[in-house]
């Protein structure tokens, strides 16, 4: 789609083989990026080119038409027998043959034949009671036992005979327990599947919207029952295989239990099927003690009667009868089945095996007491396998035990070959698939497609008995790492782009078991295509130099998580350039770009977590369930869950219509609360599964700044907040009720926390009187009260020492204090000597328990508690630290901290370096850059907040010369190139414009005439001669003669500081524009007179640059307002508007694309963003972490500057 054209056109150009013709006309025009029609073709040329008309401008000329209401419409408006089509049905669900059938039927494979299930009568007859009750009670039901009871067996049942078209297929004489036609609403077969994964496939079958994250699934469900009220029934079979035992438990409290507790009014009822435990224990605690159990081993739901119907029917195979058996005839089948019940100890499975073997291996019918076996599935399968054909060269228990190794969902022909070669087995596809089809269908699930099958075995019991047998003979370490080192060999061969799924979502699994994940980071193909959401949480176990430092990337780079090989490499080159981390990354094909070079200090914190869009004030852990989660609060009036393994958001709350300064985890993370507080006065507590509003607590009259949980003898936790009214307020967060308004501070309250001394325990606080004061939170009384500190004393932290319970506290005098509180006295000081304090943590590294504090300076300082040794700083942030945390991960801790940059930054004390001076030494932020010609070609001038200005090799970043300005800091910095000499210009703070004749190595006379800071520079040409333009914040331009430094014009008509210069061509001429803070934009000609002024931006305009559009060249604006303009030079008219980045646009600059120029922007955001200047779309944001303040093209190369040095980055293919 080309420039938009009059009349709501715009142009179609054919860029493919194919093309438009006649007949196309009222076709409509998708969009990619919309993923939606935006607009109907109108009309063809003989070249394959048209024109569309937008539904915009046809909504807003045909309003009769309604098509801005037909674009609200959603599937889920639609009527019932339309939604039909969208809805879950099990004969299209994918899991039907592999899990629901075959189990319903009480076989392996929906390829064996026959009617097996009997029995389970009670259990059968409970959950359809239960699915018809009249009004859902809000509790899930949870269907248990022992491995191999047949939970499954009974819930497809349930779920089979709950569909119309398979309920009429039923034999006969099944007289089983059926379910309620259309009782089963959507049913999800958990095994190897996240939480998020189950969630879309339900979401799927109510025609709702596919959540982002688990938790949103009920709230979207809850909208669409009120809207249209009905039941809906789910089913969750095989709960305790979810991906992971994380998954499972997030499972739990984020789907099932929000659906049933949540939605139960509106006619939703959960069913899940799982075993009591996992690898990660207790599965059935998560759910509560509100639940509906179904345990298929108590004896009410069991007889021995129904076990031995199975095992008839399995000795007789029915359904599969075959001839010259045994066991035909009832009358002798009947004594063995029973004999085979009595002593599986009520197991299905068991009693399955062994009558299968009777009925496959016996020619004659055994006498019932010639029967034998202990009931365990190792043994019954023991039996089974005996004289079972393998697979080729490979027994038939090896080809199972490869099997066994594998995760979910199974393993593909190709990877099972390697893995039973890894093993020590020899075997070929085609003996698998025989072996597949023929001896060991009874054990096998397939999957995928007829072309590329997909096999794991049916029962989890049958992989835990194999695997038990092989670790008998041998070490499953080894056996992981050959496995490993087999399906990466394979990799290599087939290349990771066609690589099996399986290998690039499983193999970090296989890796960590076999103590090998260095096998993987070292593997460069491996980490552009991997699930890296897998890979991450494995990478800390790396022990070699190069697995470290990749380890480093893939948790600097969180965005690289989804993104595609290509992006994904793109984005490593840059992380690997900025920090130094010797990742030994090579160049990879078709990336868009990649990072040349870098000349920034290496960042020392771990993560960087970006998404809030203003200040973080304050970062807390969240216990859920085991897992610690991160929670940020900010100005943005939100609140951002993070995982703090991968980076990613798992949520984001709207918690509060203005700034949020404090956030606090209220529980034992059984039944946490998280609680926020803000400039709205009211403390809001949160369920952190759901994202849920629980309640509100009202009562501060002013900004609420800090909030603690407070631990009680009996269990409770009450929650103490801080004020700017002069109280502290205890309350009881679970009922809301306020307990205690503790009065006393002169000022503002600004920190609040609870110390572990006293029969009660204390809570301490403190604020702008600096003093602190002691409380006791049973009975509201004041205890102490604390003096010492010189002024402002923003925060205070508990602290367990060998000595007994301290506390800690630092505010705006630059002191950090230690004080036992029982008696009221100093125990330590030290003065930072730094300016003020915000916070203050401990952490334990290495056995020491280490003080932490942050600062208004954005440094994290560290102190032994025991030595009182000051320790390395580490530094990250451009400005303020608000708060800082301690963050548990699997075996260490690491610190958290919040900043006014808008990032959550995650820190190792352990593995923090210093910084490193570069060669060049340290630039800090860097303003502008230029392109300065040479003989050799071009040279990269950048300014420096030092006041210097330093040139640069453009090629690889080498330091050429360093040329100093004596100024406060450069502004801007250009080029001024005549016959005579090369001159280079610097505008600075101070109301002097530098200059150099580079050719000659000379500092010259500075051009002085301004009277404040000048912040623009640019070179003009007027009648063939070279001019120098300046802007100033005294709110002139001057023009002037360079070579001779006088001035030559003055220029006047802005009303603010003119912030903005670049040279456009119009008509022919060169004229010069320029911008003011107000955001006006001004074009002169070469005589000074002003052609036209617009008001384009609503604050300061940051940059401005020519660009070439379509052959004409335009004038682009870049703002403070967070928007990028286009301009008509001759008419002053705003052509396009570029929006896309969330904070200041600080530069902006022309980048040659094949015949054509595109746009570069650099904005405070931490993203340069290249954009289509013919339709205002964004090519490519590419992420910089850090704030990046300008950019230039200069011997082919894209230049930034950042707050914290240079980035040269090489534009390939976008």
């Amino acid at each position: 789609m080309g420039d938009p054209l009059a009349n709501g056109l715009i142009h179609l150009e054919r860029q493919s083989t194919s093309a438009l013709a006649p007949g196309f006309s009222g076709s409509p025009l998708w969009s990619p990026e919309y993923q939606a029609v935006v607009g109907l073709v109108v009309n063809a040329d003989a070249a394959g080119n048209g024109h569309a008309l937008t539904l915009r401008h046809i909504d807003n000329h045909l309003p009769d038409m309604k098509l801005s209401t037909f674009a609200g419409w959603r599937a889920e408006d639609a009527d019932d027998t339309a939604l039909s089509a969208w809805g879950w049905t099990l004969s299209t669900d994918q899991e039907a043959g592999r899990h629901w059938l075959p189990r319903a039927r009480g076989v392996a494979s929906d390829t064996e034949r026959g009617q097996r299930f009997r029995g389970r009568t009670a259990a059968l007859r409970r959950l359809v009671e239960w699915l018809d009750l009249a009004e859902p009670d809000g509790r899930p039901m949870v269907v248990t036992g022992s491995p191999g009871v047949g939970k499954s067996a009974v819930l497809g049942r349930i779920v089979t005979t709950a569909d119309r078209g398979l309920r009429g297929s039923l034999a006969p004489d099944d007289d089983a327990v059926r379910a309620t036609v259309g009782s089963v609403a959507c049913a999800v077969h958990a095994k190897g599947k996240t939480a998020g994964e189950v969630a879309a496939e339900i979401a799927r079958a109510a025609s709702v919207g596919l959540p982002v994250t688990p938790a949103d699934l009920a709230p979207t469900l809850r909208e669409r029952l009120v809207r249209r009220p009905g039941r809906f029934n789910v089913v969750i079979d095989a709960l305790d295989e979810a991906a992971t035992p994380s998954e499972a438990r997030q499972l739990v409290r984020e789907v099932v239990l929000p659906l049933a507790h949540g939605c139960a009014r509106l006619g939703v009822q959960v069913v899940v099927g799982t075993r009591r435990s996992d690898d990660a224990g207790d599965l059935l605690a998560p759910f509560g003690s509100a639940v509906e159990l179904v345990d298929l081993d108590d004896a009410q739901y069991f007889t021995e009667a129904d076990l031995a119907d199975y095992a008839l029917a399995t000795l007789q195979i029915a359904g599969a009868e075959r001839t010259q058996r045994p066991y035909t005839s009832v009358d002798v089948a009947g004594p063995v089945a029973r004999r085979i019940a009595s002593l599986a100890e009520g197991n299905f499975l068991v009693a399955g095996l062994v009558a299968r073997a009777r009925a496959l291996r016996d020619t004659l019918p055994v006498a019932p007491e010639q029967v034998s076996f202990s009931a365990t599935v190792g043994d019954a399968l023991d039996r089974y396998l005996e004289g079972l054909p393998g697979a080729g060269a490979a027994s038939a228990r090896l080809a199972l035990t490869a099997l066994a190794y594998a995760e979910t969902p199974g393993l593909p022909l190709p990877l099972w070959t390697e893995a039973v070669a890894a093993l020590g087995g020899h075997t070929t596809e085609a003996a698998l698939a025989t072996f597949a089809q023929q001896s060991a269908a009874s054990f096998l699930v397939e999957s995928g497609s007829p072309a590329a099958p997909v096999y794991r075995l049916f029962h989890q019991a049958l992989n835990e008995a194999l695997l038990s047998a092989r670790g008998r003979s041998s070490s499953r370490r080894v056996d992981e790492r050959e496995l490993l080192y087999a399906w990466v060999r394979y990799g290599h061969r087939v290349g990771w782009a066609a690589a099996p799924d399986y290998l690039l979502r499983s193999l970090p699994h296989h890796a960590v078991k076999g103590q090998a994940i260095d096998t993987l980071l070292n593997d460069q193909g491996y980490l552009l295509h991997a699930h890296l959401d897998r890979l991450l949480p494995a990478a800390d176990e790396a022990t070699t130099d190069v697995g470290q430092a990749r380890a480093q990337l893939l948790q600097r780079t969180p965005s690289a998580v989804r993104a595609d090989a290509a992006e994904r490499a793109a984005l490593f080159s840059v992380v690997d350039r900025l920090d130094g981390l010797g990742a030994a990354l090579e160049p990879a094909p078709d990336v868009p770009y990649h990072a040349r070079w870098a000349r920034t200090p290496p960042r020392l914190e771990r993560t960087v977590l970006e998404g809030h869009s203003d200040a973080v004030c304050d970062v807390c852990v969240v216990p859920v369930d085991g897992r610690a989660f991160l929670a940020s609060a900010g100005e943005d009036g939100t609140v951002r869950l993070w995982d703090p393994h991968t980076g990613q958001t798992e949520r984001v709350m709207d918690c509060h219509d203005d700034c949020i300064r404090g956030v606090y985890a209220v529980g034992d993370g059984e039944d946490t609360l998280l609680a926020t507080a803000g400039h709205d006065g009211s403390i809001r507590l949160w369920d952190p599964r759901t994202g849920g509003h629980v309640h509100t607590l009202v009562g501060h009259e002013d900004w609420v700044r800090n909030l603690c949980a407070v631990p009680m003898a009996d269990g409770r936790f009450l929650l103490a907040s801080a004020s700017d009214d002069r109280t502290v307020r205890v309350w009881d967060p679970r009922t809301g009720t306020p307990l205690h308004v503790l009065g006393g501070h002169a000022a503002w309250v600004t920190a609040v926390t609870y110390v572990p001394a006293g029969p009660h325990g204390m809570v301490a606080s403190t604020g702008f009187d600096g003093t602190i004061r002691l409380w006791d939170p049973e009975t509201g009384l004041a205890q102490a009260t604390l003096t010492g500190h010189d002024g402002w004393v923003t925060t205070l932290c508990g602290v367990r020492t060998s000595r007994g319970p301290l506390l800690a506290s630092a505010g705006y005098d630059g002191t950090v204090r230690l004080w036992d509180p029982v008696y009221g006295t100093l125990v330590w000081k030290v003065d930072v000597g730094a300016g003020p304090l915000t916070d203050v943590c401990t952490i334990e590294v290495d056995g020491r328990v280490l003080l932490c504090s942050s600062g208004e300076d954005g440094v994290i300082r560290l102190w032994d508690m025991v030595t009182s040794e000051a320790l390395s700083e580490l530094r990250g942030h451009v400005s303020w630290i608000r708060a800082i945390c301690t963050l548990p991960m699997a075996d260490r801790q690491l610190l958290a901290t919040a900043g006014d940059d808008g990032t959550v930054r995650l820190w190792d004390p352990v593995t923090g370096r210093p910084p490193q001076v570069m060669d060049g030494g340290r630039i800090g932020p860097v303003a502008a850059v230029c392109a300065v010609p040479s003989e050799e070609g071009e040279v990269l001038a950048s300014t420096g907040s030092d006041g210097s200005v330093r040139l640069w090799d453009p090629a690889d970043g080498t330091a050429l010369d360093d040329l100093t300005t004596h100024a406060a800091g450069n502004t801007d910095v250009c080029a001024v190139v005549d016959e005579d000499r090369r001159l280079l210009v610097a505008s600075s703070e101070n109301p002097a414009v530098a200059i150099w004749d580079l050719d000659a190595a000379v500092f010259l006379s500075p051009l002085e005439g301004h009277y404040e800071r000048v912040n623009a520079v640019c070179t003009l040409d007027v009648d063939g001669r070279t001019l120098l333009a300046s802007a100033a914040d005294d709110e002139t331009i001057r023009l002037w003669d360079p070579g001779a430094g006088k001035v030559r014009d003055v220029l006047l008509g802005h009303r603010n500081w003119v912030t903005a210069l670049a040279a456009v061509t119009v008509r022919g001429h060169q004229m010069l524009a320029s911008a003011d803070k107000n955001g006006v934009v001004r074009l002169w000609d070469g005589g000074g007179k002003c052609e036209w002024q617009s008001h384009g931006h609503h604050d300061a305009v940051n940059a401005l640059c020519a660009l070439t559009v379509s052959g004409r060249e335009v004038l682009v604006s870049a703002g403070a307002d967070r928007v990028i303009r286009l301009w008509d030079t001759e008419r002053g008219q705003p052509l396009l508007g570029l929006t896309g980045h969330t904070k200041a646009v600080t530069g902006i600059c022309p980048v040659p694309y094949g015949d054509r120029q595109i746009l570069a922007s650099t904005s405070l955001d931490r993203t340069v963003r290249l954009w289509d200047p013919r339709t205002g779309r964004v090519i490519r944001s590419i992420p910089v972490h850090h704030r990046a303040l300008a950019c230039r093209w200069v011997d082919g190369a894209l230049v930034l500057g950042l707050e914290r040095g240079l980035l040269a980055l090489a534009v390939n293919t976008l």
